[in-house]
């Protein structure tokens, strides 16, 4: 469990600064993979902050997978929705040729929400592969 913290804790600060950079730079700096479907972007948001959540997640859960912890979630939860609230408001003010959009906002909720999701998900799938042993 401890490697497991470790690379958590090591991880998600990483993965906040990689998605704060990428957000925050002109869009001319970044190749755009809008070619593939309209409004992918928002795709990115969900993975983004998807990762964001789980990350951090187990960054406050000390890499503990046996165990939902309300308080880690709740902490990762409030960390992901004001992270990206913030990025979104910084787009809006700043002028790098990028604006804050809510539905960018929606999406970085969605990926949130669901990395929450997730989480619940791995907790049963573990308990139920202890049981089983």
């Amino acid at each position: 469990m401890e490697v497991r913290k470790n690379i958590a804790v090591l991880l998600a600060p990483l993965w906040a600064l990689t998605v704060a950079v990428l957000s925050l730079i002109p869009p001319s700096d970044i190749p755009s993979p809008g070619f593939l479907f309209p409004h992918i972007d928002k795709v990115v948001h969900f993975v983004f902050y998807y990762v964001f959540f789980i990350l951090w997640y187990y960054a406050w859960n000390k890499g503990d997978i046996s165990v939902v912890s309300k308080r880690s979630v709740l902490l990762s939860l409030l960390m992901a929705l004001l992270f990206g609230t913030v990025v979104e408001v910084l787009q809006y003010v700043m002028n790098i040729g990028r604006s804050g959009d809510v539905r960018d906002a929606l999406a970085n909720t969605a990926g949130a929400i669901c990395g929450f999701f997730t989480v619940i998900l791995i907790n049963a799938v573990y308990k139920g592969l202890k049981r089983k042993n």
